[in-house]
């Protein structure tokens, strides 16, 4: 199996010598540095990853030279701005093409770079690089298949903890502590726990609000291990539901389960979101789904990849997407139920298996 450096290599679509990646301060922090370097500890901030076809090198401060090592990556330690520039300089003497990642670059690094590559000509090999990681290799899947299951653990602990009375903030800490009591390194990325008519806001940050019986609870949430993710949304109520709000749901889960239907290996990814919104659209929510229907999901919550009108992925073994389409109405209240799906040779294979009975709590 190919590694990382020569899988980025082979995506390229011109001749490069070497490719530099380079992290800012959190949270200007490039996800590919750690995906080429398989490094799954420290912040590795003002750290460059030199990468040729056949090795990788880091180039990280001694605060974090314990951390590179231990992942067994061949490191060189620098303690001044200075020392990195003449590292910088000596890896890249001769070198004509240097592919740098635009997408994860601050501006004041791309100087940097430029400054001390030795008169080197700066290519954007951004795309390469999207497109390297959106197959996932076996080590990747166990790591997302592991971040999954303690989602879908989570998810269904749920009933048992969020009760009326209780706060959103409340909530999305519970979520967070058992996520990691369970063995997540970290929340994939803030924890949206909501109530009622904040529902309705599909990136709605977690407040003071109280649930109440009659409202619409919806937590959207993902477990981090091993630098890759989870990312999962689960729609309850509190008390018992009302008719529009039933019809809500089933209209939502009955959208999910034909994209989830339609992925497989050369599927289009505007056809799976065809797929979702065709069902939302011939109900009475026509119009209220206001989002793609999916993204890429790896070492980064939104990896390279999309289901959706503007997004035309074609689907290919090995790519993790989620599936999460979505009603909602301002005032009242949304619904969102998301799984992760990899895509087989012969189709798919569902990685999250929380609940998706509309429950009441």
């Amino acid at each position: 199996m190919a590694t990382k450096e020569r899988r980025i290599f082979s995506a390229l679509e011109t001749d490069i010598d070497a490719i530099v990646l380079m992290n800012g301060t959190e949270p200007n922090l490039d996800n590919s540095f750690f995906y080429a370097t398989g490094i799954t500890s420290g912040l590795f901030e003002h750290a460059v990853a030199i990468i040729t076809p056949r090795r990788v090198e880091v180039l990280a401060s001694k605060l974090e030279e314990l951390s590179a090592k231990v992942a067994g990556v061949r490191t060189s330690t620098y303690s001044t701005e200075k020392e990195l520039a003449e590292l910088i300089r000596s890896r890249l003497k001769g070198t004509r093409r240097v592919g740098v990642n635009f997408d994860g670059l601050t501006h004041a690094n791309f100087r940097f770079i430029r400054k001390h590559s030795g008169g080197g000509r700066m290519i954007d090999v951004t795309k390469a690089i999207q497109n390297a990681r959106m197959i996932k290799d076996q080590e990747e899947i166990s790591r997302i298949k592991k971040a999954c299951d303690i989602g879908s653990r989570v998810g269904d602990m749920i009933p048992k903890f969020v009760h009326s009375g209780v706060r959103e903030t409340e909530a999305a800490a519970e979520l967070n502590y058992r996520m990691m009591k369970l063995g997540a390194e970290a929340p994939s990325f803030e924890t949206n726990a909501s109530w009622g008519p904040a529902t309705a806001e599909p990136h709605y940050v977690p407040g003071a609000r109280r649930l109440k019986k009659g409202q619409l609870a919806l937590f959207d949430y993902g477990a981090a291990y091993r630098k890759y993710v989870s990312d999962i949304t689960r729609t309850f109520v509190c008390g018992a539901a009302n008719t529009r709000q039933k019809r809500m749901y089933e209209t939502v889960l009955s959208a999910q389960l034909a994209a989830i239907d339609a992925i497989r290996d050369g599927a289009s990814g505007k056809k799976v979101d065809e797929a979702a919104r065709s069902v939302i659209d011939r109900s009475e929510f026509k119009g209220r789904f206001i989002h793609s229907t999916g993204h890429g999901l790896g070492i980064s919550v939104h990896d390279p990849g999309g289901l959706g009108p503007q997004r035309d992925t074609v689907m290919k073994e090995g790519m993790v997407m989620t599936v999460e389409p979505g009603v909602y109405v301002k005032g009242f209240g949304g619904v969102r139920i998301e799984d992760d799906v990899l895509v087989t040779k012969n189709g798919h294979r569902l990685l999250t298996n929380a609940s998706k009975e509309f429950i009441s709590i």
